[in-house]
């Protein structure tokens, strides 16, 4: 299993510096789990409703679903 940290927020482009506490998603497939984390509540909600419309910063590909945790 690969674990991977998406650290900018894909709604505004901003790269976090601080993840603690931070809303999250976690998509996952078989093989990979990816963590994307989110400047707000709003933008998780956002991202949520459409994950494949917001591109991420460090990888070409979404692995799986988004479930929030």
């Amino acid at each position: 299993m690969t674990y991977r940290i998406e650290t900018t927020d894909p709604i505004t482009g901003t790269s976090l510096k601080q993840l603690m506490g931070m809303p999250y998603v976690v998509e996952s497939s078989a093989d990979e789990d990816l963590v994307i984390y989110f400047e707000s509540e709003h933008n998780r909600d956002i991202y949520l409703k459409n994950p494949d419309q917001h591109e991420l910063e460090h990888y070409n590909s979404h692995p799986g679903s988004p479930r929030s945790d």
